[in-house]
């Protein structure tokens, strides 16, 4: 599958917009030798036999998802019979996994394989502890239920030899109750990345991966939602649409920080090919009832720390209430002198934003917003460029807060204020 991602922007008459995806099949490599041959279709089942003709859910070959998928070839599609299955599963090859109805992943407290990760001390390895982890370009992942594991429900993520991933789909899944490792968890993500807190246990995360797809999901009761980020690589062109992002409590809803400090050079100029999050589109979703027990915004775009960059995302025709922090929640963290970060050219245009902040945020220490607020762009020391343009914003305090010191260039048009105090509050 390869996904086509159009947007345009008529931002002079405030209105967004048109979206247009497309998918067109890619042909996938085949392999020979003692895998399954190229475009087969095999199943497993609770009650699969290696003596059966794997022909359907009744005749499954296969009963763990574990042993299809390393059967399986490129192109091929896994079908996951009804039933639970309790396991981590890792996809390393092109192929659909594809549930049908009660297919649950189970995730256990012992991985069946290691994966790279790119913490505050660098490069290393850890168990991989996501109920599904996808290694591989082109993969699809469909129609199943992903809870109970350790770390984040579903992970995608490239790697230090070959970067970022492509063509991934996660479509039609429940994601729900995943990170209950909880705080001490082994899981690398749950750790502090400079000046934003661990991203630890999201249902959903693309870790160094391009153009791609989650769509039509119900993401709920994990730490957080959903989570864009470039340790391995730059995290662009993908499209975040129709999904239900809903009561994960401990972060946000849908987050899009930069973690990679190698996303700026030293003259703070943009290497989108070298990392950075950047050219996303997060649409049509529902995000609402997350961070209400720790620091979670509906939508948050943020910065570890110098170096870093998430920039010209789009925000679009979203219904965002009720999280903890503003309903799409902007940091840019303070950074020295000579240093550079990139959190600008993101647009925030036709969403419905409702009363949100309900925890207050606490910014720099030195200032903080403890307001209802529909959208925060908060910034201590780089100049920052935004467009909030054709939003509905309803029973907050402040519809659209900024701030500090002048570093927050806004281009503000079109909204409109329903039972809002202060439409726009700026910080001086």
């Amino acid at each position: 599958m390869r996904v086509h991602l159009h947007l345009v922007r008529t931002l002079g008459a405030c209105i967004v917009t048109a979206l247009t995806v497309g998918v067109l099949s890619t042909p996938a490599l085949a392999t020979k030798g003692g895998r399954q041959r190229f475009g087969a279709t095999v199943y497993v089942s609770p009650t699969g036999s290696a003596a059966a003709r794997d022909r359907n859910c009744r005749s499954a070959a296969f009963s763990t998802v574990q042993a299809a998928v390393d059967t399986a070839s490129a192109g091929s599609t896994v079908v996951v019979c009804g039933g639970t299955y309790t396991e981590d599963v890792i996809v390393s090859t092109p192929l659909t996994l594809t549930g049908r109805a009660g297919a649950t992943i189970q995730g256990t407290p012992t991985a069946n394989g290691v994966c790279e990760e790119l913490g505050p001390e660098g490069p290393s390895s850890a168990p991989c502890l996501a109920g599904i982890t996808i290694k591989s370009s082109h993969v699809t992942v469909q129609g199943l239920t992903v809870t109970g594991a350790i770390g984040e429900g579903i992970l995608a993520t490239g790697s230090l030899e070959h970067g970022s991933l492509k063509d991934i789909a996660i479509e039609h899944d429940r994601v729900q109750g995943n990170d209950i490792g909880g705080p001490t968890s082994p899981y690398s993500q749950c750790d502090a990345q400079g000046g934003v807190p661990g991203d630890c246990g999201e249902g959903i995360h693309f870790m160094g991966v391009a153009d791609s797809v989650i769509a039509h999901n119900f993401d709920s009761g994990n730490s957080g939602g959903v989570l864009l980020t470039d340790e391995f690589g730059p995290t662009h062109g993908n499209l975040i649409d129709h999904n239900t992002v809903t009561g994960n409590q401990f972060d946000c809803g849908i987050t899009v920080p930069g973690h990679n400090p190698m996303a700026l050079d030293a003259n703070g100029k943009p290497q989108p090919s070298v990392a950075g999050v950047y050219d996303n589109v997060i649409a049509n979703n529902t995000v609402t009832d997350n961070g209400q027990l720790g620091e979670g915004a509906g939508v948050l775009f943020a910065n570890a720390t110098a170096g870093t960059a998430s920039y010209d995302n789009v925000v679009v025709h979203n219904f965002i209430a009720d999280n903890g922090l503003a309903g799409v929640t902007m940091h840019a963290h303070t950074v020295g002198p000579g240093q550079f970060e990139d959190l600008s050219g993101n647009a925030i245009v036709g969403n419905t934003i409702e009363q949100n902040n309900l925890t207050g945020d606490g910014l720099d220490g030195t200032v903080t917003d403890e307001v209802t607020t529909g959208v925060l762009v908060f910034s201590g020391t780089v100049p920052v460029r935004v467009t909030i343009a054709g939003n509905r914003f309803r029973d907050n305090e402040d519809g659209v807060w900024l701030g500090v010191g002048g570093h927050v260039t806004a281009a503000l048009f079109g909204n409109s204020f329903h039972n809002v105090t202060n439409p726009v509050f700026v910080n001086p």
